[in-house]
């Protein structure tokens, strides 16, 4: 009688225990859930050109990343003539992606239509402009290469 005693009592501590595991197994699934969210709306690193790659600080990387952008497309800009019939305020949206390899294109400008009709070679210009930037280091993300796209506004005056 005592024998089918500890016989029932070892089943049931078996039997408990093993709810037990599964409990701790759920939970590490669950962690292991969160782990694998991740936020597309940031990277852990910015795209960069050659002089930005010895920042430390990522927010001077970044500045440093848009400070050369808005440079070498204006410098791109300058080397042409645009000549408009009429006085031109505008400020132009520039959307460009930077791919895993650091190649730069331009996805959509955003101009208003009399904009482009008073410079209408204005995109092809620009076409050409970023065509011409160096390749760039790309943007991090897990430690892997992302491709990132941001928007540059160019404001035209005469």
């Amino acid at each position: 009688m005592l024998k089918h005693f500890f016989r029932l009592l070892f089943i049931g501590i078996f039997l408990v225990s093993c709810t037990f595991f599964e409990q701790q197994a759920k939970n590490r699934v669950s962690i292991q859930q969160v782990d694998t969210i991740v936020d597309f709306n940031s990277v852990d690193a910015f795209p960069l050109f050659p002089k930005c790659k010895d920042i430390p600080s990522r927010e001077k990387q970044q500045i440093c990343f848009q400070l050369e952008m808005a440079q070498h497309i204006y410098s791109s800009l300058k080397q042409y003539q645009l000549n408009a019939k009429e006085l031109v305020n505008d400020t132009v949206l520039v959307k460009l992606k930077v791919n895993t390899l650091g190649k730069t294109s331009l996805s959509h400008i955003n101009i208003s239509e009399e904009t482009s009709q008073l410079l209408p070679e204005f995109d092809s210009i620009l076409k050409v402009s970023v065509e011409n930037l160096p390749t760039l280091q790309p943007a991090i993300k897990r430690n892997m290469p992302v491709t990132t796209e941001f928007i540059l506004p160019i404001i035209l005056k005469n």
